[in-house]
């Protein structure tokens, strides 16, 4: 291919042309933002007669690189797309800190399943995208504030216990545990304005994250759930949200959670499914386990 050109991503350059090819493509655009945040040295864009064909996206050289490969339309079948995973192969696996990589294809689309397919990658979860735009959710009394850095411990333990029990619960297999580091608690400290934990009787029983208009990594402590706080706390954080000027609220549910049931009843909606393909580069080392608790 001749007239393909593969080069580093010059922002001042691409990036007008990379969103305008990614018009009316929301997760994708998102990608590319948060590549270009964390990590734009690891983009790449693919010019085919002078104009973006394609690009390809790494949002960091860690343990879970997150990798985004784009082709237009109007480029598709030439080739464009083997190349740039190539080229993300050679960037990872030269990489003594990657042990992974994982991409979302949005579900409806065989032909790129079928490609990531032939180059190494499988499906490890399905997830739907929910949405909510329909105003403030009656609050209940609870005692919600924002994270400091001495809760880190805990709120790191109820994360990872609840994830790990519901990965459990819907087939995810096998279920990991990641350890308490460092590098996390600095990452959580930094956007502290961002996370918020949920007390009852003085002790932290739930944790979430707000990222704008979206929001992640709601947890209850595992002992403690099916018994509303989950629901009250949410409404809590969607307020959060909307408090901040958001209309309309997203977040992400893993196929066959059945907290998927919670948020249609505080009037989410299912937006689309896309699914998450991991790609091994050496072994995982998280543990297959939480630690015994003492």
């Amino acid at each position: 291919m001749d007239n393909l050109l593969l080069a580093p991503y010059q922002p001042e350059r691409d990036k007008a042309e990379i969103r305008a090819m990614l018009s009316g493509n929301e997760l994708f655009d998102e990608l590319f933002l948060k590549s270009e945040r964390m990590f734009a040295d690891g983009i790449f864009v693919a010019r085919y007669n002078g104009v973006i064909a394609a690009f390809l996206g790494i949002d960091g050289l860690k343990r879970k690189a997150e990798t985004t490969i784009f082709v237009s339309k109007a480029y598709r079948r030439m080739g464009i797309g083997t190349k740039l995973i190539k080229k993300s192969d050679a960037l990872l696996s030269r990489s003594e800190a990657v042990e992974r990589s994982m991409g979302a294809c949005i579900d409806g689309d065989p032909a790129t399943l079928q490609f990531l397919y032939k180059n190494g990658y499988y499906i490890s979860y399905s997830s739907y995208t929910m949405e909510r735009d329909c105003g403030p959710l009656p609050e209940s009394h609870i005692f919600a504030r924002q994270y400091e850095d001495e809760d880190y411990l805990i709120c790191q333990n109820i994360s990872e216990i609840a994830f790990f029990k519901m990965h459990e619960q819907v087939g995810m297999l096998p279920a990991y545990y990641f350890p308490p580091n460092d590098r996390e608690r600095k990452s959580f400290a930094a956007n502290k304005n961002n996370i918020y934990v949920m007390l009852v009787d003085d002790e932290i029983v739930a944790v979430g994250i707000i990222d704008g208009k979206e929001l992640s990594h709601v947890s209850v402590r595992h002992d403690l759930q099916s018994r509303g706080y989950g629901r009250a706390f949410v409404a809590y954080l969607v307020n959060e949200i909307m408090r901040r000027g958001e209309t309309v609220v997203k977040l992400g549910v893993i196929k066959g959670n059945p907290a998927k049931h919670l948020y249609e009843s505080l009037g989410f909606k299912e937006t689309s499914l896309h699914h998450w393909l991991t790609k091994y580069y050496r072994p995982d080392t998280r543990l297959s386990r939480p630690p015994v608790q003492e």
